[in-house]
């Protein structure tokens, strides 16, 4: 392959997720019912990247702006790319989850749905997102390195027809 060759550029939807650990639970996001995608599914608290913001500072103001929590110890638990997710639109989503531990704040109510503190298995036994299910134990488990994967739905845009999990293990 000739060098300084013409980069690929990517149009996608960039989203920074982020767990929060206090005190043995977990703190998640059931979706508002009014969401247009995964109404009523259980997720990571987040959001989308900004223009010239990286995943880390995202995942730190979404947790804020969505929770009115304060996090530390962020750390990189999955990075996802999910394979034009959404039902009529083209874009490929690159999806970034952290998991955090709650540093300071009280919890407020959010427009984005219901938040919950929930215990490793209570977050395993929720209606999860599905890109989530998979690796929810993984991204639970903050001893493990990080998982990159990508997603492939169906033509509904309902279930996952194809995935690939790799692991980057920390010693």
């Amino acid at each position: 392959m000739p060098i300084n060759t013409r980069p690929s550029i990517h149009e996608q939807v960039l989203c920074a997720n982020c767990l929060i650990r206090k005190n043995g639970k977990f703190l998640v996001l059931r979706r508002s019912k009014r969401k247009k995608y995964a109404p009523g599914v259980v997720h990571l608290v987040g959001g989308k990247i900004d223009l010239d913001e990286n995943p880390y500072s995202a995942a730190i103001r979404e947790v804020y702006e969505e929770t009115g929590v304060k996090v530390e110890n962020v750390r990189l638990e999955a990075v996802f790319l999910e394979l034009k997710p959404v039902l009529g639109e083209p874009y490929n989503w690159l999806i970034f989850h952290f998991s955090a531990d709650y540093k300071e704040g009280n919890v407020k109510e959010t427009e984005e749905g219901e938040l919950l503190w929930l215990t490793g298995e209570e977050v395993k036994r929720q209606n999860l997102f599905p890109s989530v299910r998979p690796v929810i134990e993984h991204i639970l488990d903050k001893e493990t390195g990080t998982v990159f994967a990508t997603f492939e739905y169906d033509d509904q845009k309902q279930n996952i027809i194809k995935q690939t999990l790799g692991f980057c293990v920390v010693e």
